[in-house]
């Protein structure tokens, strides 16, 4: 598996919000074990859809897993905490994780700069 790189991922969800993001913590914890920390949630308004508020939150731990594992494992825990392609053509996102960031490699630029990332970071004590 090799050296552990940092992992920063984005979680959000926009139906039943608080199950869905807790849901997804517990698959993460499952996943990760306890060298795993989570941001505060805040709620945020919908970026590029109409819909109710996200609900969103940062994930920080370290990996030995290859990208590519990483994110199939992600696409995995949307599916389980309910997140359906059907659902999201109507604007219902029970779950989204977004890779932000693996080892050196910065992923979603765009989400980087958007208000609720910036401010995450900011309060975050790790």
């Amino acid at each position: 598996m090799g050296d552990k790189k940092e992992l920063i991922l984005s979680l959000g969800s926009n139906f039943d919000q608080e199950n869905s993001i807790s849901e997804a913590k517990t698959k993460l914890r499952d996943m990760f074990g306890e060298e795993i920390m989570f941001s505060e949630s805040i709620w945020t308004n919908p970026i590029g859809i109409e819909s109710d508020k996200f609900l969103n939150c940062l994930v920080f731990t370290h990996t030995s897993h290859k990208l590519e594992y990483i994110m199939k494992a992600m696409k995995h825990i949307e599916r389980i905490c309910g997140n359906r392609k059907r659902a999201r053509t109507k604007n219902i996102v029970k779950m989204d994780i977004d890779i932000l960031k693996y080892g050196g490699q910065t992923l979603h630029e765009k989400d980087w700069s958007r208000d609720y990332i910036v401010r995450l970071m900011e309060k975050c004590p790790f």
